[in-house]
């Protein structure tokens, strides 16, 4: 196993993983205790919007890395530059356009979500824009397995985000202020992914004998790229809500307050998912290639991703059964001590979330779009369930567990009926 390369690339990435996490977390303990409650509630609930409205990434992401990972198993370095000088005009102008829509849609949000100011609407919509360039430049170096270069991206981007948050946070504490970090930390992240994955394909495709669309004749001559386009699309948005819409919807629908603490006990919980999301990236790009090639990723790789997943999952679940009290005040301070003995249920949604998103990028990688139902019914109950249920922080996980449980059980079964 450790003579394994995918073994140790998952190690190299869940390690830098770790890392981010920890600065990231320690981004939440100094801002945390700068603002109140319900204050923090307002920052969790603009950190959700930056990733809702990254589904524009997350479509892009899936689309990329579908690619790459084909070039990468062909040891194809001229196709990979191909394919970004064909990708990069079109991910700008789709790029400015969805800002623009994000920007004109931000009073709108403000008052849904009741923020009192637009400030911070416009920081995460700055945010965007760099962040969707930066996505083709990641996904050449995930795409590659190159995942000690991909880790170093979201460290560095992930201390510049903890550095420029805490100094506004002790200058002029508020949350549109402070998420000016996540801008700052978007420019960083796509300067250091465009650097990398140029010196990686640069340097031995050889641009002078491309020819436009090369490599889609080469390789995906009998694939409608724009209907693939439009199906990934649906499915990372499906994704992206599904991963992220939990704080919005409860910011709507229940109180301030119990907004803070879901927010809070979420972050927590969500550790689990983070970590366990770096195991699904590594597995993503072998699953795309086999799928490329008609092919089912080898089941002792699946096996060791659930693995990975579930010895991650069972430590933090017991450390937050067992010290509840501790991990609460550790990270936000005794003010978020409330029913402390939920914790370790938000903990096990999240592992609920971790496995459905397994499941859904191995039907994703199979070319399998029927998963988009499967989905959308899941989010569809996430709304209904959250709708009728959310008087407490109890009835909150309790149904989002309930959801995230139904979803996984008939995505897993759509991958079992299929691979018979």
């Amino acid at each position: 196993m450790l003579k394994s390369k995918f073994f140790k690339n998952n190690l190299i990435y869940l390690a830098g993983t770790v890392f981010a996490g920890f600065l990231g977390y320690l981004f939440h303990f100094v801002v945390s205790r700068r603002l109140s409650v319900a204050e923090y509630g307002q920052l969790q609930s603009l950190l959700s919007l930056s990733a809702i409205f990254g589904v524009a990434n997350s479509a892009l992401s899936y689309f990329s890395v579908k690619h790459t990972a084909v070039f990468a198993a062909h040891d194809d370095f001229q196709a990979s530059e191909n394919f970004l000088e064909y990708l990069l005009p079109k991910v700008w102008k789709y790029a400015l356009a969805f800002v623009i829509i994000i920007l004109t849609l931000s009073p709108f949000f403000a008052r849904l979500l009741h923020f009192s100011t637009y400030l911070g609407f416009f920081a995460v919509s700055f945010a965007s824009l760099f962040s969707i360039i930066a996505v083709p430049y990641q996904e050449i170096l995930r795409g590659w397995h190159k995942f000690f270069l991909l880790t170093s991206v979201g460290v560095i981007t992930a201390f510049v985000k903890l550095f420029v948050g805490a100094g506004i946070a002790l200058a002029s504490p508020g949350a549109a202020s402070i998420s000016f970090s996540i801008f700052v930390s978007a420019i960083f992240s796509w300067y250091l992914a465009h650097h990398l994955s140029r010196r990686l394909i640069t340097k031995k495709g050889n641009k002078s004998s491309l020819e436009k669309n090369f490599w889609r004749d080469k390789y995906f001559s009998e694939t409608g790229i724009r209907k693939t386009a439009q199906k990934i699309f649906v499915f990372s948005l499906f994704v992206v809500l599904i991963t992220n819409i939990d704080v919005i919807l409860v910011k709507y629908f229940s109180s301030p307050d119990i907004a803070g603490y879901f927010g809070a006990f979420n972050l927590l919980g969500k550790i689990i998912l983070w970590l366990n999301l770096a195991v699904v990236a590594v597995m993503l790009p072998e699953a795309c290639a086999a799928g490329h090639s008609k092919k089912k990723p080898g089941s002792k790789k699946i096996l060791l991703s659930y693995g990975f997943i579930a010895a991650i999952s069972i430590s933090i679940i017991s450390f937050f059964r067992i010290f509840p009290d501790f991990t609460i005040n550790l990270f936000f301070g005794e003010k978020y001590i409330f029913d402390p003995s939920l914790l370790w249920i938000f903990g096990f949604f999240s592992f609920l979330i971790s496995i459905l998103t397994l499941e859904a990028n191995l039907a994703f990688a199979r070319h399998d779009w029927r998963v988009n139902f499967f989905l959308a019914a899941t989010l569809f109950l996430m709304v209904v369930g959250i709708g009728f249920y959310h008087a407490s922080l109890t009835q909150i996980v309790s149904v989002f567990s309930a959801v995230f449980l139904i979803g996984y059980t008939t995505i897993l079964g759509l991958n079992l009926y299929s691979a018979t």
